[in-house]
């Protein structure tokens, strides 16, 4: 019998290039789920679908955003870490890949949310912020 294992992933990132998290059906778009599935998918040797602790709409960006998979593949979580950094940053980026208790779930396992809405209200708008405000 073939265990599996679930995996934890603490993400960030610049939503500016993408249609929000979710995969699309239309593999043109480009989304933070279908980015980070397909390199986690390279890395394990088999289909993942992801779980997250709530979605972001596109352009919106994230610090901190909790993701989970299930695998039966006997990869350490620092090479999945490391494979999702070392292709999608700086604009994505796993901060942490843990192997979670069994049962975890990021969606139905999340106790809470955080929201963040930053506004400019200079008389001039600093293009060092502009993105992210």
């Amino acid at each position: 019998m073939i265990s599996s294992s679930t995996v934890r992933l603490d993400l960030s990132y610049d939503g500016t290039g993408f249609r929000g998290w979710a995969r699309q059906r239309d593999p043109g778009i480009r989304t933070v789920e279908g980015e980070v599935t397909t390199v986690i998918q390279r890395v394990v040797g088999e289909a993942v679908r992801l779980s997250v602790a709530g979605r972001t709409d596109a352009g919106v960006h994230a610090r901190g955003q909790v993701a989970s998979f299930t695998t039966t593949a006997r990869v350490e979580p620092d090479r999945i870490r490391d494979a999702v950094n070392g292709t999608l940053a700086p604009e994505t980026v796993i901060r942490r890949a843990v192997r979670a208790p069994a049962g975890f779930d990021a969606r139905f396992s999340a106790t809470g949310r955080i929201y963040r809405y930053v506004i400019d209200t200079a008389d001039v708008p600093d293009p060092l912020i502009g993105r992210f405000s």
